[in-house]
């Protein structure tokens, strides 16, 4: 039987004559019938953001390397509406702690490009 599973995919974005890239981590979801054949299909889907182009305006080459898996994970329940994706947790924390994990709805990066306040979509 096949399942779901979380792969984040970690890609390097660099710049010709940059010193610094700037790494991306998308979070894909690949169905499989176990996690050997999960793992294979999110390689699959991180060496296909491999590219190269000129960006505009300034003709300097853009590289998308893949780097490799953050994490693989197996989701525990049916995919859908309002399923658990992830699950992580985080012992011992104080009231003041617990109150940093919580984003206003302001400044969720969602709600902030819907009103379109010139942030940019998650990609």
């Amino acid at each position: 039987m096949a399942i779901w599973y979380l792969a984040e995919v970690v890609t390097e974005v660099r710049v010709e004559d940059e010193p610094s890239s700037v790494v991306h981590f998308d979070l894909h979801a690949v169905l499989a019938s176990s996690a050997v054949e999960a793992y294979d299909k999110a390689l699959r889907v991180g060496h296909a953001k491999t590219q190269q182009y000129l960006r505009e305006p300034d003709g300097k080459l853009l590289s998308f390397i893949f780097r490799g898996l953050n994490d693989l994970v197996a989701m525990d329940e049916e995919f859908g509406d309002g399923a658990r994706l992830l699950f992580r947790w985080q012992p011992s924390l104080t009231e003041a702690e617990i109150q940093n994990c919580v984003t206003p709805r302001e400044f969720l990066r969602a709600i902030q490009a819907e009103v379109g306040d010139g942030s940019e979509t998650i990609q």
